[in-house]
């Protein structure tokens, strides 16, 4: 089966699962569970799930169910938006309970929008996106970002309305996460700023994306922030396909984590790659940079 694929750069090294050792396959072990909310004891849908200093990992289904193939003796961590972190031996993981963090209210400050004018920034029009990012062929997913800097007209409407990108998916039906970090002061991610679930439904083809943000009252800070999109390992998500080699004409079969995130090459130096944490993965991924364009108001 032949695929013809738009140009995807790849600028970073990630551990796959063929790297491990023999050894260390044969004592892996399909793990399987369920994630549920302690106060509801409802299913938690899309928690990311990994293994402790390892770069494997997976997304809980919408049914909170999930599989992850790991040893016994390791740990394995669970974090999803909202909610305590947890992390457990492999072999406790067949009902994983997460609470739900707690509201320090002292510490939250709400400012009201005027709303009275807007202006947007990273207009793409009339760009040609030649390039984009993707998940082809990892054991864990990631995430790709692009930092938002601060200058005297974003501090004059520092409100996110509206973002707006591009995708391209071989599937439909599929679902992509949006993360909104803070930053600190060398300009890397500290810490979710959104602690809601961003779901966003990507159609099948190239598609352009706008996503409302008025009720997440996201004020961009002075340090600036990181809009980050998430790959989530669902199977709804999951592309498969056979690559032959033009060496041995032998053909294998490849995945992928759909949507791919399209861009335009060269870019400036905005672009990170992540980890599910927001703590960055890698550096010497290029200069691609990702159609993002963002509404803001005063």
């Amino acid at each position: 089966m032949k695929i013809k694929f738009f140009i995807i750069f790849f600028f970073y090294n990630l551990v796959s699962l063929s790297a491990q050792t023999s050894r260390g396959l044969a004592e892996r072990i399909e793990v399987n569970g369920i994630v549920k909310d302690s106060l509801s004891g409802q299913p938690i849908p899309y928690v990311n799930i990994w293994v402790e200093n390892e770069n494997v990992g997976t997304t809980s289904e919408e049914d909170g169910t999930f599989s992850l193939p790991v040893s016994e003796t390791k740990k394995i961590c669970f974090s999803a938006l909202g909610y305590e972190a947890k992390i457990l031996l492999a072999t406790n993981v067949k009902s994983v309970v997460l609470y739900p963090k707690a509201l320090e209210l002292n510490e939250v400050v709400i400012e009201k929008r005027k709303g009275t004018q807007e202006i947007v920034i990273g207009d793409f029009s009339g760009i040609k996106l030649n390039s984009g990012v993707t998940n082809t062929g990892q054991d864990n997913v990631h995430v790709w970002a692009k930092k938002i800097e601060t200058s005297a007209i974003v501090k004059a409407h520092p409100f996110i309305k509206t973002i707006e990108f591009v995708t391209y998916s071989r599937l439909k039906n599929v679902l992509l996460r949006i993360r909104i970090f803070k930053e600190n002061n060398n300009g890397l991610p500290l810490e979710d700023l959104v602690e809601e679930d961003i779901l966003v439904p990507i159609k099948k083809g190239q598609k352009n994306n706008l996503v409302d943000l008025i009720k997440y009252n996201i004020k961009i800070p002075e340090e600036g922030l990181v809009i980050g999109f998430e790959y989530l390992k669902l199977e709804q998500n999951k592309f498969e396909f056979e690559i032959t080699s033009k060496d041995n004409k032998q053909t294998q079969k490849a995945y992928r984590y759909e949507p791919s995130i399209k861009g335009f090459y060269p870019g400036g130096a905005s672009l990170l790659v992540l980890n599910r944490d927001g703590s960055p993965r890698s550096k010497g991924y290029g200069n691609v940079e990702i159609a993002l364009k963002i509404k803001l108001s005063n």
